[in-house]
Parts: structure tokens; sequence; C-alpha cells
């Protein structure tokens, strides 16, 4: 059984730091270094990294970090091939990524870099198409922030803090 509270403790972090960042309070390595860190402190309670990051991983790059407009492409390196995943464990951490989600453009270059064979990042993003064809919000962009923490209501705040 995982830890879900790890995961809205970590989330409410990184909800923290992308306010800091947007408003420029911090720079975007220090953002996706702390980010990263929230998804790998989940595993210190047998959380879900998903869960440390859903602030941010259905509408913005963990590469770029743009906000990505609602129904735009955002794909997640989780939904590559389970082999591709194997031959290349530490493909987040060989990138620099803060999260799992890439816009296209940041797919492309991250995949570039694994495989040269032409058209490889197209294909494999038509796999995630195919593979979620019934579900394109998940692998689409919400365009916006979720309301809550995984599902629980985010704590009342005074204004500095947010």
């Amino acid at each position: 059984m995982s830890c879900h509270d790890i995961g809205r403790g970590m989330n409410d972090i990184v909800k923290l730091v992308i306010s800091l960042y947007d408003r420029e309070q911090i720079g975007k390595e220090p953002a996706m270094r702390i980010i990263a860190a929230c998804g790998d402190a989940v595993n210190w309670c047998d959380g879900n990294t998903s869960e440390a990051w859903d602030f941010v991983r259905r509408c913005r790059c963990g590469k770029c970090l743009k906000m990505i407009p609602e129904g735009q492409e955002l794909f997640s390196l989780w939904d590559l091939p389970r082999d591709f995943i194997h031959e290349h464990p530490r493909i987040m951490e060989e990138n620099k990524l803060a999260f799992d989600c890439l816009c296209g453009e940041c797919f492309d270059e991250v995949i570039a870099g694994y495989n040269d064979e032409e058209n490889i990042a197209e294909s494999l993003k038509s796999g995630i198409r195919e593979d979620y064809k019934g579900d394109k919000d998940r692998y689409q962009s919400e365009g916006s922030y979720p309301n809550n923490n995984n599902g629980c209501s985010w704590p009342d705040r005074p204004e500095w803090y947010e």
C-alpha cells in the first residue's frame, strides 16, 4: 500500500516552487531541481512519484517548464514502450528533467538523444496516441493547474506564502 500523504506533501512544495518561478523569484534550474527532488522524496515513504508532481505534470513541460495550452500534446515518458524504459532507466536524470511529461518539441529532442533512427520520436508519439485514443486527456495538456491536491483541498494560507 502506498502513502498518498507524502505525495500530497511534496506536491504542495511543487506548487510553491512553481509559484515562485512564475513570479521570477527563483530561476529555472533551481525550480527544476527542487521539483525533481520532490519526486524522489516520495520514495522515502512508499509514495507515488506522479502524486508529487500532480500540480505541474498535466499542464507544463518537465524540460522547458513552459505552460502548455489546453489540448496541446504533453507526453509522459512513462507511456513509452517498456523495452525503451528498461533500456534507458535513467532517462529523466540524464536529461535533467524536472518531471516526466514533455511537450512535443522537448519529447523529440530527448528521444533523439537515444536513437538517431529517422522519425523515431514521431513513431513513439503515435504509439502513445494509439494506446490512449479513447482518452486524449492522457496525452493532452489540461492547460491549467489542478484546483486540488491529489483530490484534497489545498490548505488555506496567507498571501505571502503563495
